[in-house]
């Protein structure tokens, strides 16, 4: 394996364990959310939460690129305010695995929380509990499982991404660099240009599946433990 097949793998690696750290209190946040409000228009907030996943990938790197590189408004209000500017690693790739990642973990997540039953926590509250306790006596024990479920998946899909990846490589690197070999999905891409890196482009394809098969075993397995446990009495 070549310094750079490693440096992909790496960089990927890098790139999924900081958007699962990012996603997964957003995602139980949104989870509960959803499931305790019930109110008239729930159903269109649950499909707003969705829609980045049902997206082509593409579609969500262009509104990305739209909406934070310095060539637009805001993101040209936001480099001169802050000092900021949207860049290909890691902000770039962070933002486009998490907008993928982010409303599936949410998917994952809902069923385990409407499993919760609202009257435990108001018994343990009538004893003094605080909000708090409840959550780490009671909910957490319960919802472990499931958000560890989701955890897995979210791995599997922010290594996963790569079609907002693309767009944001292909915009925002200088055309030729090699810099596109900072991610396995560019890699990839890299690769396949020539024939002499095709072992490599085979190799990084199948140690991808591999380590997605891999998180996604582990989540399904989750899923199903932490819904067996929610019908427990």
């Amino acid at each position: 394996m070549q310094a750079w097949e490693s440096q992909a793998l790496w960089s990927s690696l890098q790139v999924a364990v900081v958007t699962v750290t990012l996603c997964t209190p957003l995602a139980v946040s949104i989870s509960y959310a959803l499931a305790r409000w019930c109110g008239p228009g729930s159903w269109i907030l649950a499909s707003l939460v969705l829609l980045p996943a049902a997206l082509p990938p593409v579609v969500i790197g262009y509104i990305l690129l739209a909406g934070l590189s310095p060539a637009s408004a805001f993101g040209h209000w936001l480099q001169q305010g802050t000092g900021w500017h949207l860049r290909f690693f890691p902000d770039g790739v962070v933002l486009a695995a998490s907008a993928a990642t982010l409303p599936m973990m949410v998917r994952q997540l809902r069923p385990h929380f409407d499993t919760l039953a609202p009257q435990h926590a108001l018994a343990l509250a009538t004893l003094g509990a605080s909000p708090w306790q409840v959550w780490r006596q009671l909910w957490l024990p319960r919802l472990a499982p499931g958000i560890l479920s989701a955890v897995c998946l979210g791995l599997a899909l922010a290594w996963g991404e790569s079609g907002a990846t693309l767009v944001l490589g292909f915009a925002l690197l200088p055309p030729g660099s090699q810099s596109y070999a900072g991610t396995v999905p560019l890699a990839l891409v890299q690769a396949l240009q020539s024939p002499d890196t095709l072992d490599a482009a085979a190799r990084l394809a199948g140690l991808s599946c591999l380590i997605v098969l891999a998180a996604l075993l582990a989540s399904e397995a989750l899923r199903r433990h932490g819904l067996q446990r929610a019908a427990l009495p």
